[in-house]
């Protein structure tokens, strides 16, 4: 009984944790997408006719259908898992556009992208569909792999004809700490009004200490955090608030 116990309370305080940080969210702030998938985002910063970039899709992309059932616009995906991309192509709604791409720092480049072990080669509990660029990724760690080319924010922008974005997500299995960095020296972060990261410390060669590194350098490039949902953190641009 002791250890159920435990399981219990330990279970009540994350779950009264979490409803606490939610009631602190600002008014705007909605939850769009499944359990697995969702993501909270301040509504009040979409603008009309938005533009969602959402690099990192796996086998959800509830996000995206809400968010275009809701704000309508259109929404861009990256992905360089073939297996996630065969599975989001007829799923797609109407305004999603799908690039075979690993989004980078730089655009045009060939890297390796290692693809997940097999379902009975990963970790407990692993969903199986997170490629990623890092070799040190738990689920891909003596896998296999393929050469893909890279995009970035500039380039995805210019193929979309915009100037900014009202939206960039970022999961994108333990790169996000070198495009970030990439982002913030050259002063592109500002052409997301919202930003969107899952941070894989832990699950890759990095560690929480740089995600409270990087968290940093967001802030201080103009940035607010609004909420973290487990490894999600969602930012938004202080001059918008």
């Amino acid at each position: 009984m002791i250890p159920a116990r435990r399981r219990y309370w330990e279970w009540l305080k994350r779950s009264l944790g979490r409803r606490w940080r939610e009631w602190r969210l600002p008014s705007g702030y909605i939850r769009l997408g499944t359990k697995y998938g969702g993501w909270w985002l301040d509504r009040d910063l979409v603008r009309p006719d938005p533009l969602l970039i959402d690099c990192g899709l796996g086998r959800d992309i509830s996000f995206d259908g809400a968010f275009l059932s809701r704000f309508g616009g259109t929404v861009i995906g990256v992905e360089a898992n073939p297996a996630s991309l065969a599975w989001c192509a007829p799923r797609c709604p109407p305004g999603m556009h799908l690039r075979d791409r690993a989004f980078w720092t730089r655009p045009g480049e060939t890297l390796v992208f290692h693809l997940p072990r097999p379902p009975e080669r990963l970790p407990k509990g692993a969903d199986g569909v997170s490629g990623s660029l890092l070799a040190s990724h738990e689920y891909v760690a003596g896998g296999e792999s393929r050469h893909v080319t890279t995009t970035s924010l500039e380039e995805v922008l210019a193929e979309a004809g915009r100037e900014d974005c009202d939206v960039l997500k970022l999961d994108i299995e333990g790169a996000e700490y070198a495009v970030l960095e990439g982002l913030i020296a050259r002063g592109l972060l500002g052409k997301c009004r919202q930003l969107l990261v899952e941070f894989h410390h832990g699950v890759t060669e990095h560690t929480l200490v740089e995600t409270k590194r990087t968290v940093e350098a967001i802030l201080a490039a103009g940035f607010r955090l609004a909420h973290i949902e487990s490894r999600n953190y969602s930012f938004f641009q202080a001059d918008l608030a």
